[in-house]
């Protein structure tokens, strides 16, 4: 096993702040994915979270992180939790570039209840140390929609630079989608 695959999953707990952390998506998860992405606002925003978000959805996405995970040998997606172990949102790794590349893009989504509490900012901030900090990864990049002030912010605030505007970057219900550049 390389080092990359041998340390990017090595912590399998990542504390945050206040009881909050970080831990590998379990199939016990599906429930809390029902509860918090059965919201039109992911689905506004993202092109892979579809609305209405059914257990039957949630038990796809868990059981294809599981069998990625399995087949690669690493760690690719990360439960935000709260104190009480409750996934309240996610965080990973899309590898759009490739398994062994430097550089990664960075997804990530937080249930609306925990909106403006700060908590992403400090999860994207940790998550990213711990990727620089455990992997050859020297590169995270962030693509954001138009329009989604809220994860511009979250980035900003997590030490991300603005490194462009891509026109059309998107094409979702048939409708081109601009998006902003972070890394």
């Amino acid at each position: 096993m390389n080092k990359f695959r041998a340390q990017i999953g090595a912590s399998r707990r990542i504390d945050v702040r206040d009881g909050y952390h970080l831990t590998p998506i379990a199939y016990g998860d599906a429930p809390s994915l029902v509860k918090h992405l059965n919201d039109k606002s992911f689905y506004d925003y993202t092109c892979s979270i579809p609305f209405p978000y059914t257990i039957a959805d949630a038990n796809a996405f868990v059981a294809n992180v599981v069998a990625f995970e399995k087949k690669n040998k690493v760690q690719r997606d990360w439960a935000i939790r709260n104190g009480e172990g409750e996934q309240i949102g996610g965080i990973g790794l899309l590898f759009s570039h490739g398994i062994r590349s430097h550089r990664s893009e960075l997804g990530y989504w937080i249930g609306k209840s925990y909106w403006s509490l700060g908590i992403m900012t400090e999860v994207v901030d940790t998550f990213s140390n711990h990727i620089f900090n455990n992997s050859r990864i020297i590169r995270l990049e962030a693509l954001v929609f138009d329009g989604n002030q809220a994860s511009i912010r979250v980035l900003e605030k997590a030490g991300f630079t603005h490194e462009g505007f891509l026109q059309k970057a998107f094409l979702k219900d048939k409708k081109y989608i601009d998006a902003h550049l972070y890394s």
